[in-house]
């Protein structure tokens, strides 16, 4: 029996999915251990301690914002928090918005900034040092 090429196609799309499903199952328990989401952990167990990466459109940083808009978008938010603080830890960026913003759930903001903050440190748009086991994030700077 010769094997065509859309059947070995279709078998490994197949066995992607059930792997990306089986990915998020883990991922599900780890969270549901530690308490952390995943991108956390990952940020934790990175060997490197100075994380400023190049961005993928060198232009796009986050620019400093004086004035807050609470109908903005979360980067907005975030660079108006980094504006306030200067240079700051994801706790003191929270504080920032909280207060900016009171009416927000706290748990369900706290989760939100903290993948925000990982991709826009990932892709270049804000620089973080890693200072234990936390990151002290701030703007580009020139």
């Amino acid at each position: 029996m010769k094997v065509q090429e859309n059947q070995v196609i279709d078998y490994l799309k197949e066995m992607r999915e059930t792997l990306l499903q089986e990915i998020k199952s883990i991922d599900k328990t780890i969270e549901g251990i530690t308490g952390n989401s995943v991108s956390d952990l990952t940020a934790i167990v990175t060997p490197s301690t100075n994380y400023a990466f190049e961005s993928k459109a060198s232009n796009k940083v986050l620019q400093p914002v004086e004035e807050f808009d609470p109908h903005s978008k979360l980067d907005n938010k975030i660079s108006y928090a980094l504006t306030n603080v200067g240079q700051g830890f994801k706790e003191d960026i929270l504080d920032v918005l909280q207060q900016a913003q009171p009416d927000l759930d706290p748990y369900k903001l706290e989760k939100v900034v903290a993948v925000r903050l990982s991709y826009l440190l990932k892709n270049g748009f804000i620089e973080g040092r890693k200072i234990g086991r936390r990151f002290e994030y701030s703007f580009v700077s020139a």
